[in-house]
């Protein structure tokens, strides 16, 4: 018997250490925003790899683009139109930033807290109910439920995981995209025979459906949630057929909790997108930002415009009013180097922080072909639970010395 269970092992092995190492390695190797080493945050280092910061945003650039030109419009009209320049105090203009500043930073501490209690939240779900689904497997092989049945629930219970995901993921579409991305997802999935869905292969998914289920599905506004109508039934029959312990008793009653649980978290997940900061809040705070990098634009115009006037008047070239002195240009020209420092660094952070808020805000967002930053990685997430079930399943064939208990006895 041992000699037997060895060669199971030398065969069914490879199937979980091999065939699949190429997929893992794939998904473990994808940028996502949970992947880093914080040991690097420490070091010089955290600039080598800018992928999914918020640096590689071209909105971001293009916004201190547009603030450039402002800049340089303001510059050329000060050099054009005022005769005096030594008498334009610009100082005193900055001040207005310095206020703005303040209430700026509270806004967007504020919003950026909200974001990320809002990411947690919908991570948090999703880890909730990959983990009812871990638990759910556990407790029907500790109870020696038929395979056939066991894989049927399971495939029940990813199938739910994917829905949410690609249905949280195309929200944000418009509904033409939308609807030619969700017949795409179940034409993925349907497949024409269940011996078709493959458990001892790690480079094919187990969530799949059946032509029949996926025709009630797509008639179900939300079949992430519904799906588990399913598998409750399915844990039902199994109590009435004596494959579990019966309704009444707690075990049966412990099989159901995990199953709530699992429901519990896509609500979580559902309840946290759906439930925005005031309009009335972040479109003030998203306006006061544009302001504010206005201002401190306008300001940077004024004192370059200034300090190259000052310079022009210094040396003779254009009608000037009055003559600068040495002492006046060295003042002008530290008053540009504090106003270049404080009036383009501060926005930059602020316009930076923004853009971080708004993608923590929008978990499920994608950017183009790519990813956006502070995506949460669902994809990677199922891969792994995947694995996760595949590993339960492959144990629980291949037992040491004893044999699998029954619930229910075999004939």
């Amino acid at each position: 018997m041992a000699s037997s269970m060895e060669g199971t092992s030398e065969e069914k092995m490879p199937l979980l250490a091999e065939e699949g190492k190429a997929q893992e390695s794939k998904a473990d190797a994808d940028e996502d925003a949970m992947s880093y080493d914080s040991r690097n945050l420490l070091t010089f280092k955290v600039w080598q790899n800018l992928a999914g910061t918020v640096w590689t945003k071209s909105s971001l650039w293009k916004m201190m683009g547009i603030l450039l030109l402002i800049a340089l419009s303001v510059a050329a009209s000060v050099a054009v139109l005022v005769k005096d320049p030594a008498k334009l105090n610009v100082a005193r203009f900055q001040r207005i930033s310095s206020f703005l500043e303040v209430v700026v930073g509270l806004l967007l501490g504020f919003f950026l807290s909200s974001s990320m209690q809002r990411w947690y939240s919908c991570t948090n779900g999703f880890l909730e109910l990959f983990d009812a689904i871990r638990d759910l497997h556990m407790q029907l092989n500790a109870m020696g439920v038929a395979k056939d049945k066991v894989q049927l629930c399971l495939r029940y219970c990813v199938m739910s995981a994917y829905c949410l995901n690609h249905d949280l993921t195309s929200a944000p579409m418009t509904p033409e995209d939308r609807d030619a991305y969700l017949e795409q997802c179940w034409k993925e999935v349907t497949v024409e025979k269940d011996t078709e869905i493959k458990w001892d292969s790690n480079s094919k998914s187990i969530a799949r459906l059946l032509p029949n289920e996926t025709e009630t599905l797509k008639q179900i506004v939300d079949p992430a949630q519904t799906l588990w109508v399913w598998i409750t039934s399915l844990l039902s029959r199994m109590a009435a057929d004596g494959e579990i312990p019966p309704i009444p008793t707690p075990t049966y009653g412990r099989v159901i909790t995990m199953a709530e649980q699992a429901y519990t978290g896509i609500r979580a997940v559902r309840a946290s997108i759906r439930v925005q900061p005031p309009y009335v809040h972040v479109q003030m705070m998203a306006a006061l930002v544009l302001v504010n990098n206005i201002i401190n634009a306008i300001s940077i115009g004024l004192a370059s415009g200034v300090t190259f006037s000052m310079v022009l008047a210094s040396a003779h070239l254009g009608t000037f009013e009055s003559k600068v002195h040495a002492e006046d240009l060295s003042h002008s020209l530290q008053d540009l180097t504090v106003s270049m420092i404080l009036c383009s660094v501060g926005p930059f952070l602020y316009q930076a922080l923004l853009e971080v808020a708004v993608c923590i805000a929008q978990p499920f967002a994608i950017a183009g072909k790519g990813v956006a930053p502070g995506r949460i990685p669902t994809e990677k997430l199922l891969h792994h639970l995947e694995k996760d079930l595949r590993d339960i399943e492959f144990m629980s064939k291949n037992l040491p010395w004893w044999e699998q208990a029954y619930f229910k006895p075999k004939n």
